[in-house]
């Protein structure tokens, strides 16, 4: 396993945390104890959104998919190490937003969202471990390409 691997592998083990909480979790049944997120942009995406659906097998077909989506990254961008810098720092900050979501969610309902608990651990903390490790193990990514001969 190289390093640009190693920096996958710290990638999906932050989101299959949390993903692993939505697919135990329904949010679906959660959304429709409280009836409102408070936002009625969030409102719209979790309705109909087979990630937070009642049934579990719909919740594990997102699953699929995103980890699909996931492995397709990891092909197309495992040869750079700038490409896999750039691509799993966009997921991380991307998961980053969805820990607040989920956090803000819980805060205004004053109840706990599906989600919530790995939102908080490994939540920021976890991404922010997760991003320096992606620097570290993506260090070339920081040196200038060399003159041409």
């Amino acid at each position: 396993m190289n390093n640009r691997d190693k920096a996958w592998a710290w990638t999906a083990g932050l989101i299959a945390i949390h993903q692993a909480e939505e697919v135990l979790v329904s949010v679906d049944d959660w959304f429709r104890r409280v009836g409102t997120t408070g936002s009625p942009w969030l409102d719209r995406h979790i309705d109909g959104n087979w990630m937070a659906d009642h049934k579990a097998s719909k919740r594990l077909a997102a699953q699929a998919a995103q980890t699909t989506a996931l492995m397709m990254a990891w092909r197309l961008s495992r040869d750079s190490d700038l490409a896999t810098r750039t691509l799993t720092s966009i997921l991380v900050a991307g998961w980053s937003a969805a820990f607040g979501m989920h956090i803000a969610a819980s805060i205004h309902t004053r109840t706990v969202m599906p989600g919530t608990s790995t939102s908080v651990i490994p939540g920021w903390l976890g991404s922010a471990i997760v991003m320096r490790q992606v620097r570290t193990l993506t260090n070339s990514a920081d040196r200038p390409a060399p003159p041409p001969d």
